[in-house]
């Protein structure tokens, strides 16, 4: 802002032309409506950037199946496609409740949802990498690492769901409160979880990657009364 107005200051001690003038109204006025739109474009740039990358992460997942070259790898074939459903489920989770997040309540974003967005993507990257440990050697180490990604990838989904619902209703300040509040009260919830998950893979690494298949899968088919009450935030939004 404080930059376009000293171009604007310069530009009045210019001598300009009508044609020139001209010109440059229409260049103050483009660059108004930029401002005016930028935080809603970010979002459907976010929203889009997203499913870029989530479908390259899952694509690269299938990748790391390795084909059986002989009869008694076929056990090991079977099992890798085991864990490659179990990150496909976990990646599709993660994209669908982005979706929801962007499609239902976020409808700008400033700096701090893309950055909170960024470091979702980043650690969801990782996810191949776990799995190609996880076929190479399903190991108690393995699976606990696993957990780890895990768990960041969750909150910092989170922390995007707070950032931009902030931004979007920058002016409810009873609601960055509750968000906030409710924001805690996940991480914890979240981390006690993975705790718990990364516990059972202490003792039993296959039964704890089958508590990482059931969770994503439990999340999509579980009841959806938050996500219609926040479509009804939305709708008032839009009546409004």
């Amino acid at each position: 802002m404080r930059r376009n107005r000293d171009i604007a200051g310069r530009s009045k001690k210019l001598q300009l032309s009508p044609e020139e003038q001209a010109e440059w109204q229409k260049l103050q006025a483009h660059q108004e409506k930029a401002r005016e739109q930028a935080a809603s474009k970010l979002a459907d740039h976010l929203t889009t950037f997203n499913d870029g990358v989530i479908a390259i992460i899952i694509t690269i997942v299938v990748l790391e199946i390795q084909a059986p070259v002989a009869d008694r790898a076929y056990g090991n074939f079977i099992e890798q496609i085991g864990i490659f459903l179990i990150s496909f489920f976990v990646v599709a989770d993660f994209w669908y409740e982005m979706h929801k997040n962007f499609s239902n309540f976020i409808w700008k974003a400033n700096k701090w949802t893309m950055i909170c967005d960024f470091c979702f993507l980043a650690s969801l990257s990782l996810i191949p990498v776990m799995t190609k440990w996880l076929m190479d050697h399903l190991s108690m180490l393995a699976v606990v690492n696993f957990g780890i990604v895990y768990f960041f990838v969750q909150t910092f989904e989170l922390l995007t769901e707070r950032a931009g619902m902030r931004a979007s209703l920058p002016h409810i300040r009873s609601l960055s409160r509750i968000m906030s509040r409710f924001a805690r009260i996940r991480i914890v919830w979240l981390l006690l979880l993975n705790l718990l998950f990364i516990g059972i893979s202490f003792i039993n690494p296959r039964f704890g990657m089958v508590l990482y298949l059931a969770f994503p899968i439990l999340n999509f088919i579980a009841p959806e009364s938050d996500r219609r009450s926040r479509s009804k935030g939305e709708k008032n939004h839009e009546e409004k």
